[in-house]
């Protein structure tokens, strides 16, 4: 058996704007996705592939087997796929999305890799250790670990299937901090700052879309001199030793991508009675933000009706 794991993510600064090249900070979170793949040799039956989901409350969501169809050579010659993925049932794979997106991603591999997939079947099980409504990246690593059972590149296994800016792969691959521009621009960090016990992460108990976010915003015009500001408040970021100039780089953070996605902030939002700094994480509107606080700071959220507050420690690797 082989067992892959690959961590979730928060993107701490740069949100939106990441998709434009500026300098963001991402980090891994404790919680993540594993992947384990039993495999059988060829017995003379038909090769299969049977996949099961299982969420962080230990229930399988989803269940399919896949029939592994091999390309004969003289078509493997001519540059076809050496495997193609179909479904027993009769063109369910072009039906149900989560098929379709496993399909699609499966096969993207076996174009990178022509060994994948071959010569047997597979019994693939993954499972989430996070609720996927805390959007902390259920497709990054899920892509992650199959680019690893693969031995394919990451970023293009995404970008063939999920899209987004990749921050997401960097992390999931890495299993670190990152400081990202883009799939070609990147490089592991250590963030250890010396106020996180100060730090707090709050679920707003509902999931963002995020590629719903990407959209809206590649629809508005490229704004160079927020990516400039917005890397310049990153860079100001990792170099913060003090947890009252980091409230104030939050601020200013959240006026800036405020402007540029035409949305209210979060604390203006929900939250204008709160004494310390907020700050939305990925795409506005939902899943995790970041609550500069005290001791005080999770019972204020939970009168609220926000039972998931965790601190930096409990949440991020």
């Amino acid at each position: 058996m082989q067992t892959f794991f690959s961590h979730g993510k928060l993107l701490i600064t740069g949100e939106y704007v990441v998709l434009d090249g500026a300098l963001s900070l991402a980090v891994p979170t404790k919680h993540g996705q594993r992947m384990e793949v039993e495999f059988q040799e060829n017995l003379g039956r038909d090769n299969t592939l049977t996949w099961y989901s299982i969420d962080s409350e230990g229930e399988t969501w989803y269940r399919e087997e896949f029939l592994l169809d091999e390309s004969p050579p003289e078509r493997q010659s001519q540059g076809e796929l050496g495997i193609k993925i179909s479904q027993h049932t009769t063109d369910y794979c072009n039906t149900n999305s989560v098929s379709s997106k496993l399909c699609e991603i499966l096969n993207k591999a076996s174009e990178l890799n022509p060994d994948f997939l071959q010569n047997g079947s597979f019994t693939v099980r993954t499972t989430l250790d996070f609720p996927n409504d805390w959007g902390l990246g259920s497709s990054s690593t899920l892509i992650c670990n199959i680019a690893k059972w693969a031995e394919v590149d990451a970023f293009e296994l995404s970008a063939a299937s999920f899209g987004g800016s990749g921050y997401d792969i960097a992390v999931g691959m890495l299993g670190g901090d990152v400081l990202y521009r883009n799939p070609y621009m990147w490089e592991g960090y250590v963030y250890r700052p010396s106020f996180a016990h100060k730090l707090y992460f709050v679920h707003l108990n509902q999931k963002q879309n995020s590629r719903e976010g990407i959209a809206t915003y590649k629809t508005k015009p490229k704004n160079t001199k927020a990516i400039v500001q917005i890397s310049e408040l990153t860079e100001q970021w990792i170099a913060c030793e003090d947890i009252d100039a980091l409230q104030l780089l939050i601020v200013e953070h959240e006026k800036a991508i405020s402007s540029i996605v035409d949305l209210p902030t979060v604390k203006e939002k929900y939250f204008v009675d709160y004494p310390y700094a907020i700050k939305s994480l990925g795409a506005w509107g939902g899943d995790f933000i970041l609550a500069v606080g005290d001791e005080n700071t999770p019972q204020y959220f939970h009168d609220k009706g926000y039972e998931t507050v965790l601190s930096y420690a409990e949440l991020i690797k």
